[in-house]
């Protein structure tokens, strides 16, 4: 008897992790759409602190997700160095697209594409990363993003070709509906 119930606390756990991590990748996704979305605003550098206020909101449910205490000194730490790995790429590119804004059409082109896609790939990344740290039953106390970077920066290229992904399905549904 005592084997079936090791081998059901173990089944039990496993079915909580599962859901534990459904549970984060539904709030990853939908705060990444949240951090697109936000990337629409047309004034410049406005985007920026949309997409930080998104992806603080979102790692504090995931600390209530894995039940861990939120400490919002210790994530916004975490996200400055985190965001400061890609910023070189990405921060040129944010600056490119700000600069082509004011160009008729093609400007606001490249930004209705750009912008979006740099705001939910950076937040897809913090997400995983942040969820695979609590996962393995870290805090945001004990977060340490130096060694996070390499992850983060290999989860914000995965969150780039996603969020690519699904505004290239977007856009042509968006353009049948005022068709």
């Amino acid at each position: 008897m005592s084997e079936q119930n090791e081998i059901s606390a173990t089944e039990e756990e496993y079915l909580r992790q599962d859901e534990l991590s459904r549970l984060a990748n539904e709030c990853i996704k939908k705060h990444s759409i949240y951090a697109a979305a936000g990337g629409l605003i047309p004034i410049p550098f406005i985007e920026m602190a949309t997409s930080s206020t998104i992806q603080l909101r979102m790692i504090a449910q995931l600390s209530d997700i894995y039940d861990i205490r939120f400490s919002e000194n210790a994530v916004k730490n975490a996200m400055g160095t985190l965001v400061a790995t890609v910023l070189p790429v990405a921060g040129a590119a944010m600056i490119a697209t700000n600069m082509f804004r004011s160009v008729p059409v093609i400007g606001t082109a490249i930004s209705v594409l750009a912008v979006p896609t740099l705001g939910a790939a950076s937040t897809y990344a913090l997400g995983k990363v942040f969820t695979a740290h609590f996962a393995s039953g870290g805090t945001t106390l004990n977060f340490n993003a130096e060694a996070a970077k390499t992850a983060f920066k290999e989860k914000y290229e995965e969150g780039k070709r996603k969020a690519s992904e699904f505004i290239g399905r977007a856009k042509p549904a968006a353009s049948e509906a005022t068709a």
